[in-house]
């Protein structure tokens, strides 16, 4: 038994006799009311005896649906785990008491509680996986927590099995537990030891990086996807998208195309045929306005990827932008050669424009805002008069 002797008081308090009948009568609803009420009296709540209740308690509860286990009857599962932990619990507070009080009797019987306490601390971890596999996201990471936290209890020191290994899984699980349950700020407070999940890396850093986000850290953010990027190089699986995607697409947003151009150059370098990278550089240069790189560049990409459909579109708007830019620079005088071969500079960019612009619309019908304005355009100065009616009369 993990009691200790509860009976030696003179004076057996009113709540104490209250908590003894619910043990007796298996009443764990009222019980569990009595040991808050009792946990709340600051009279009280330091008497190792009251922990003894509480431990009688729910290891009554624990047994009960132990036994149905057993003999194969339905059982509360979550009941089970949980009564587990506040076994755990209840009794490292008394050892905290028993120890503050210099008890000797708590000294010479505390091995003996360890070992009898061990299979209750072993199955926070399992318990732990349960809440994880059914979306119980505070009970979890409340499994996993103590499960981490207790191995370094007075009382377990020295006592506990667990590997690093172990305690990193545990670790990680807790991180996903509060991501998931919206507690951003909880999902760094083992995230050392969760990061020693190499077999989980990836994951703890977007874990990490997505809480960023959610705590609007933004120096945090990018810093945890330039982490991300090149730990997850070094990785087996080799690097990850979403660090990639999410840094690019931040450099974007605020129009640093230099950074962005420099982080899609250095990793071209590593892999010149990742559609990947050619795709996102493809992006950047457009943004740059230059376009004669990003022609060269998005042809690289379509010499791999033919039918990339964004890389059409931008291979074909690329073209069409230099035809715009370039007829601003022409001065209007119809009978000059110098003007007439200008203009034909220009519907040679737009020809080149066209197939590639038509792709895209093929694909994607219904994006007319991207398609539609530089196709009438193009059609108009081309003088493709069947394309610009059935342009023109195509469905709203």
């Amino acid at each position: 038994m993990l009691l200790m002797n509860i009976s030696g008081s003179s004076a057996v308090r009113k709540e104490y006799k209250n908590l003894k009948g619910y043990i007796k009568t298996s009443n764990y609803a009222k019980g569990r009311e009595q040991i808050a009420k009792c946990l709340a009296d600051t009279t009280i709540n330091t008497d190792p005896k009251l922990y003894d209740l509480a431990i009688a308690l729910e290891t009554k509860a624990n047994d009960a649906e132990n036994m149905k286990l057993y003999l194969n009857q339905k059982y509360d599962t979550a009941a089970f785990f949980n009564t587990g932990s506040k076994i755990v619990e209840f009794a490292l507070k008394r050892d905290s008491l028993m120890m503050a009080a210099d008890s000797a009797a708590a000294k010479a019987k505390r091995k003996k509680i360890v070992d009898e306490l061990m299979p209750y601390y072993q199955n926070l971890y399992n318990g732990g996986v349960f809440f994880i596999k059914n979306k119980q996201w505070a009970a979890a990471d409340r499994m996993f927590s103590m499960y981490i936290i207790n191995a370094d209890a007075p009382m377990l020191q020295g006592s506990t099995t667990a590997t690093t290994t172990k305690m990193a899984r545990a670790a990680f699980w807790s991180m996903a537990a509060c991501y998931e349950s919206k507690q951003y700020k909880s999902v760094f407070k083992h995230h050392e030891l969760a990061e020693a999940d190499t077999a989980n890396i990836n994951y703890v850093l977007q874990y990490e990086a997505l809480s960023y986000e959610q705590l609007h850290d933004t120096a945090q953010y990018v810093a945890k996807l330039k982490e991300g990027i090149l730990k997850s190089q070094a990785g087996a699986e080799g690097m990850s998208e979403f660090f990639f995607s999410r840094l690019t697409d931040y450099y974007n947003s605020v129009h640093d195309y230099k950074a962005a151009y420099q982080l899609n150059d250095s990793l071209l370098r590593t892999d010149s045929t990742s559609t990947l990278y050619l795709y996102a550089q493809t992006i950047v240069l457009f943004n740059m306005k230059a376009y004669d790189q990003c022609i060269a560049n998005t042809n690289r990409l379509l010499s791999i990827d033919p039918d990339n459909i964004e890389g059409n579109y931008y291979l074909g708007l690329c073209w069409y932008n230099k035809g715009l830019d370039y007829d601003a620079t022409i001065t209007p005088d119809p009978t000059s050669k110098k003007y007439k071969n200008s203009k034909k500079e220009v519907n040679r960019m737009f020809t080149e424009a066209m197939p590639y612009l038509e792709k895209f619309r093929k694909a994607h019908p219904n994006d007319k805002e991207r398609w539609q304005a530089p196709l009438y355009r193009i059609y108009f100065s081309l003088n493709l008069s069947d394309k610009l009616k059935e342009l023109e009369t195509a469905p709203q």
